[in-house]
């Protein structure tokens, strides 16, 4: 029934009983005021005069209306505390864009409650209004509410502002995120730098929106996972670091729901972004706490490698937390084809992943701008508005004349269409993709992404199809899970892969070495071993800086079988470190990880040839590995074996060819690493290399005239080092090559 209709029922009653039904003929008279503002919205849907295009516009600016006094009545949450009625504040604002890295600054007022409201290990926040820049209101009461924050301790002026260039670095790959049409959507609240002029020296203050709302810490920077278990938080870590190509992982995830602030970025330099940053100790951590969700899975993300116990545990973990929790239903909107998350990297940085996302996101939103010029010709007077713009010409810009048609009912127009689907459609990560027409490419943005999600770059999801070619020619698939690509690839891409791996076996070595120190152990567990520990050596009658905390029985108990999960992981990665302990740990030699850990391990069954290998040879096949990425130690290590037959297994021959190329080698290092396990003198090497064309044979020539010129190195050598004696002793050898 119509509220004008209700009103004139409501005004009869009232004649009939006026003294008890006063109040229902003023709600009466509300509802059809309210009415008459809302008619129009009735009229211009059912009035044939009206074009499509007027119709949508007039429909689209009553609602806005609408909008806006459901906004001036809503209850303001921070009204009790009058900041309207604080002094005003000049302040100087930065902000910045994270596709140009630059920094754009201009001045606004606000008001500021100077009493903190929250306060953090770290921040203190602050609660403040501020108008609109794009208005004229003055209408404080009604302004903006933000938060401010600012250090307690005080910091340099730069730390301020890469917290700024951190947050809007993770708000692209939120942006990247939802391109991938996740079940929900996420977003990362804006942030700014505020200096406050009318304040004693000027402080610098963090300014966001205030969000209303409880907020929860889902994730953090060291490994830590919120009780709540949601998806979405975790599958988004999980997607930025395939989507980066391992290069780094958006942790710390915490905010309102999936509206999300204070991010923080592991990086494998660990050098960017702060103190926060752990580098790959923190994509460990994360992993260790990760179990991939349905969320993980319809993105095509690669579970990552765990040990049996670790699995196991963490399905304890989860099934604890299952049972008071309602999961997460979704369906897929699209068919989507099985191949890893495809990382995000192109021929311009083929090693920088925020490079090429920057790149990535702005041509995006450059395309998005081509686009709406193209339908709307007065756009191109308001280019200066970037696609976040919200202003009101830009929104009536974006959705006056779009086609808002259903996803699923163009899919069946095109195919009804005809021949505009390639025979083959190529692939861009999961998604099929077909050549479009311009036109159809535009139409083909869905009401969710142009309309309802005005304000966030993430709604432009189409590419061009020259684009889409040569982005599915660069990229490769790198999974977080190394063990199936390693058996999957043809052994001709494995160095190609392992440039990216090599990072994955970082990360396990880091989570071997978690293991070794008792990282993961639980609570209980930690304390009881720490009692053990105390009361064995108080038995024994050591200190506790003894060195039996550190051999021995005393070692702490952890997990050993996963700890050498990931050092083997690592060591079939190409990760350096976890080669050279395993190779060390075969040779019975001194190692720093897992020391207690000697050659009673089955190391060389990667393939069924490796089952014929003896220990000896497969710890030499380690040591020549190392030797060929670098390492001084294994190079003097390989060059004796070849020199001498001894530690290179059954099948090991002797080859001075070999020796000379190691040893010479060896000579390109730096001759400062005295006192170390590396060491060996200039002159020694030299003389040893003298020697060895001397006698010749094991296919190398004998060649007394090399041997001469290096006997006489080795002595030059030797006299540099304060060796008199010994330089003698290269003379006189030098001069019996010159017989």
């Amino acid at each position: 029934m119509p509220p004008s209709t209700m009103s004139l029922e409501a005004g009869q009653s009232g004649d009939d009983e006026a003294e008890t039904n006063q109040s229902t003929e003023a709600n009466g008279a509300s509802a059809s005021k309210e009415w008459q503002q809302l008619a129009p919205l009735h009229e211009a849907g059912i009035s044939p005069t009206l074009s499509d295009m007027s119709r949508r516009q007039f429909v689209l600016e009553r609602w806005r209306n609408a909008a806006l006094r459901a906004v001036r009545r809503a209850v303001d949450p921070w009204r009790k505390y009058n900041i309207h009625n604080m002094p005003l504040l000049r302040a100087r604002r930065f902000r910045y864009s994270a596709t140009r890295k630059t920094w754009v600054e201009d001045f606004v007022e606000i008001k500021m409650c100077m009493e903190p409201f929250a306060r953090g290990a770290m921040r203190e926040c602050f609660r403040v209004k501020k108008l609109s820049s794009m208005g004229f209101s003055q209408d404080w009461e009604h302004a903006h509410n933000y938060v401010a924050k600012r250090y307690i301790q005080e910091v340099d002026k730069q730390v301020i502002f890469d917290d700024v260039k951190l947050q809007l670095d993770c708000k692209l790959w939120a942006e990247e995120f939802n391109r991938n049409r996740p079940p929900k959507k996420i977003d990362i609240v804006q942030m700014n730098v505020i200096q406050i002029l009318d304040l004693p020296d000027e402080p610098y203050y963090h300014l966001e929106h205030f969000i209303e709302g409880e907020y929860v810490k889902y994730n953090s920077n060291s490994g830590f996972v919120c009780e709540m278990q949601r998806q979405t938080p975790h599958a988004f870590s999980h997607f930025t670091f395939e989507r980066s190509g391992h290069q780094l992982i958006v942790v710390d995830i915490q905010g309102v729901g999936d509206l999300y602030t204070d991010p923080q970025i592991h990086t494998v330099s660990g050098t960017d972004y702060g103190d926060g940053n752990l580098g790959t100790k923190g994509m460990a951590l994360f992993f260790h706490s990760h179990q991939c969700n349905a969320i993980c899975r319809m993105l095509c993300l690669t579970e990552f490698d765990l040990a049996v116990s670790e699995r196991e545990r963490l399905k304890e973990d989860c099934a604890k937390l299952l049972p008071t929790l309602e999961p997460t239903h979704f369906t897929k909107s699209r068919k989507r084809n099985e191949q890893s998350c495809n990382p995000l990297l192109d021929d311009l940085a083929p090693d920088d992943a925020m490079e090429s996302l920057r790149r990535r996101s702005e041509s995006l939103r450059i395309r998005y701008r081509s686009m709406i010029a193209a339908v709307s010709p007065t756009f191109d007077a308001k280019l200066e508005h970037n696609a976040d713009c919200t202003c009101e010409h830009c929104i009536q810009e974006l959705c006056s004349g779009v086609n808002l048609e259903d996803e699923d009912s163009f899919s069946e127009s095109t195919s009804r269409r005809g021949s505009l689907t390639s025979p083959s459609g190529r692939k861009w990560g999961r998604t099929s993709l077909s050549i479009e027409s311009p036109d159809f490419m535009f139409r083909r943005r869905t009401p969710d992404s142009m309309c309802s999600s005005v304000g966030d770059s993430s709604r432009v999801t189409g590419i061009t199809e020259r684009d889409e070619y040569w982005a599915s020619q660069r990229k490769k698939s790198i999974p977080a899970g190394v063990i199936t690509a390693l058996e999957s690839q043809p052994p001709q891409e494995i160095a190609h892969a392992l440039r990216h791996i090599s990072i994955l076996g970082q990360v396990h070595l880091d989570l071997a070495r978690y293991h070794e120190v008792g990282r993961f152990l639980k609570e209980e567990e930690a304390n009881c071993e720490k009692l053990r520990v105390l009361h064995e050596l108080t038995s024994t009658g050591s200190s506790i800086s003894s060195s039996t905390t550190t051999t021995g029985d005393s070692d702490v108990k952890y997990d050993q079988e996963a700890a050498l999960y990931h050092l083997d992981i690592a060591r079939r990665c190409g990760n350096l470190e976890a080669i050279l302990t395993v190779a060390k740990m075969c040779y019975h030699l001194p190692h720093e990880l897992l020391k207690e850990i000697g050659n009673d391990v089955s190391w060389f069954a990667d393939t069924a040839e490796d089952f014929d290998k003896d220990v000896e040879e497969f710890s030499f096949d380690m040591m020549l590995s190392a030797a060929e990425m670098g390492d001084r130690g294994a190079i003097l290590f390989v060059a004796e074996a070849y020199e001498t037959g001894n530690n290179m297994g059954k099948r090991g021959e002797i080859s001075y060819t070999s020796a000379i190329f190691w040893l010479e080698k060896s000579l390109g290092f730096a001759d400062d690493e005295e006192g170390t396990e590396q060491h060996r003198p200039r002159h020694e090497l030299l003389a040893n290399m003298a020697r060895l064309y001397q006698e010749g044979g094991y296919g190398l020539d004998g060649d007394l005239t090399r041997a001469y010129e290096l006997y006489n190195e080795a002595a030059e050598a030797a006299m540099e080092n304060m060796k008199g004696k010994l330089a003698n002793k290269y003379y006189e050898c030098a001069e019996m090559c010159a017989i």
